[in-house]
């Protein structure tokens, strides 16, 4: 049996968390005896858990209209407890940088708790974005100033909540003040957001987003969509 060794604080990193866990699943793997398997050593393990997976607090670089450089977080976090975690390691990473955030979530969520997190980290509404997904279960932009006044004092336009709009604007002011800025929220948003930000990310086909029929413009924002209840009626 392996103990996996928990964080002192009572804020865990999930990040971190996850790969002691498969570190763990690895070295048990490894003591048995299986026909035909390579047991891994421990430079394959080591290689094997400092993999990150897309936007789970990935680095990447932006650039403003100007062409100035903005770091750029990716996340996904996307519920309360998540969000706190997000705010936790940013705090830890980046403790003396101002931050700016880009965001918007699920409809099934606590969009109360999540926006007061992010709040507790930027300080000043106005250093936070509010979007909506192209996905039928994204958060209404009215639904969250209700869940959050205080997010009234952020960057939003009603009439074009895209992501690429405040993406965008995110990067512009973020390289004005000197801003790390963060994206995050929900896995809706980061197909859009890495188009924003310059990447070349794959889309269905015409004919896939007809059969699909949910005017969904990326396939990692259909496959996200796992409610069963969905699923039955299709």
């Amino acid at each position: 049996f392996l103990s996996v060794p928990k964080e002192e604080s009572s804020v865990v990193d999930y990040d971190a968390e996850n790969s002691r866990i498969a570190r763990a699943a690895l070295e048990i793997v490894g003591r048995q005896n299986r026909p035909n398997f390579n047991k891994p050593t421990e430079e394959d393990i080591a290689k094997g858990t400092a993999v990150r997976p897309p936007c789970r607090f990935e680095l990447v670089e932006g650039k403003s209209d100007t062409g100035d450089p903005v770091q750029v977080i990716l996340d996904v976090a996307h519920n309360p407890d998540a969000m706190v975690q997000l705010v936790s390691k940013l705090e830890r990473t980046y403790p003396s940088q101002k931050k700016r955030i880009v965001c918007g979530f699920s409809s099934d969520k606590d969009l109360s708790a999540c926006g007061k997190s992010l709040l507790s980290t930027v300080g000043d509404p106005s250093r936070i974005h509010l979007v909506e997904a192209a996905h039928p279960r994204a958060a209404k932009l009215e639904d969250m100033l209700e869940a959050e006044p205080r997010l009234k004092g952020g960057n939003f336009d009603e009439e074009d909540r895209s992501i690429t709009a405040q993406v965008k604007s995110g990067l512009r002011l973020a390289a004005e003040g000197g801003e790390l800025l963060v994206i995050c929220g929900s896995v809706f948003l980061m197909a859009e957001a890495r188009e924003a930000l310059g990447f070349d990310e794959p889309r269905d086909s015409q004919y896939i987003a007809e059969v699909a029929g949910a005017n969904l413009r990326h396939g990692q924002e259909n496959f996200a969509d796992t409610d069963p209840e969905k699923e039955e009626k299709r």
